[in-house]
C-alpha cells in the first residue's frame, strides 16, 4: 500500500498545500458522482472488479462488506504504514464520515462490493486530481515530458527519504501496473484517469 500513499502524499510541496487541495479536489469529485452517478460509475468500473478485490478483501470484505470500523481499522493501517500524520489522518476520516451516505446507498452502515468500488474509485480520482493540480504546467490535463518526469521523480524521492525499497519483483510488477494503466498505448503521457488507474494496480502490489 506504501506507494498508493506515495501517490496521495508526495504529489507536491508543502503539506499544507496538499492537503488543503486533497480536500477541494475531493468535493468535487463527490459532487460530480452524486450529479453524474451513471457516468461516475461507468469510470469506477471500467477499470475491473479485480483491481478493487485485494484491497476490499484487505479491508474486512471477505464476508461481502465492509462496515465503518473496519474500513476506519484499515485506513488506520494503511495511514500508519506510509508514515501519515495523525492530523492528516483525523482530516480523512472527517472527510469520510462526512460523505459516507453518498457510498452507502442502501443505508445499511456498511459499503457492499459495489459501494466499496465507488469510494475508492472517488479516492483514486480525488488522488489523481491533486496530482494533476500539482505537475500539469500547460493546463491540458495530461501530464507529459517534463511534468510526468517531475511526478515519477518526486514520487521516487519521497520514497528515498522513507526509507522505501521494493524487491525486483516488485518493481517489475510496477511497471507492469504502470503499463496496463496506459489506455491509449502511450507511455509518455498520463491522463486523470490514467493515473487513478496506476494507483489501483500499483497499491496492489503491495497486496499480494
Amino acid at each position: 500500500m506504501k506507494l498508493l500513499g506515495l501517490v496521495a502524499a508526495a504529489t507536491a510541496s508543502p503539506a499544507v498545500w496538499i492537503t488543503n487541495q486533497w480536500w477541494s479536489e475531493a468535493v468535487n469529485v463527490y459532487n460530480f458522482a452524486v450529479a453524474n452517478p451513471t457516468e461516475f460509475a461507468a469510470a469506477v468500473n471500467s477499470v475491473g472488479d479485480a483491481t478493487y478485490q485485494p484491497l476490499f478483501s484487505f479491508c474486512g470484505g471477505i464476508d461481502g462488506a465492509v462496515d465503518s470500523t473496519e474500513l476506519t481499522t484499515c485506513a488506520a493501517r494503511i495511514a500508519n504504514y506510509v508514515e501519515m500524520s495523525e492530523g492528516s489522518q483525523n482530516y480523512l476520516y472527517q472527510f469520510g464520515a462526512k460523505y459516507w451516505d453518498v457510498v452507502d446507498f442502501d443505508g445499511s452502515g456498511s459499503l457492499d462490493f459495489e459501494e466499496f468500488k465507488l469510494a475508492i474509485g472517488a479516492f483514486a480520482a480525488t488522488n489523481a486530481r491533486v496530482v494533476i493540480d500539482a505537475y500539469d504546467s500547460n493546463a491540458d490535463n495530461i501530464l507529459s515530458g517534463a511534468e510526468l518526469s517531475a511526478w515519477k521523480d518526486q514520487v521516487l524521492s519521497t520514497g528515498s527519504s522513507w526509507g522505501w525499497s521494493v524487491s525486483d519483483a516488485q518493481w517489475g510488477a510496477l511497471q507492469a501496473a504502470y503499463a496496463d494503466a496506459q489506455l491509449d498505448g502511450d507511455f509518455n503521457s498520463c491522463s486523470l484517469l490514467e493515473i487513478a488507474r496506476f494507483e489501483l494496480n500499483a497499491a496492489n502490489v503491495f497486496l499480494h
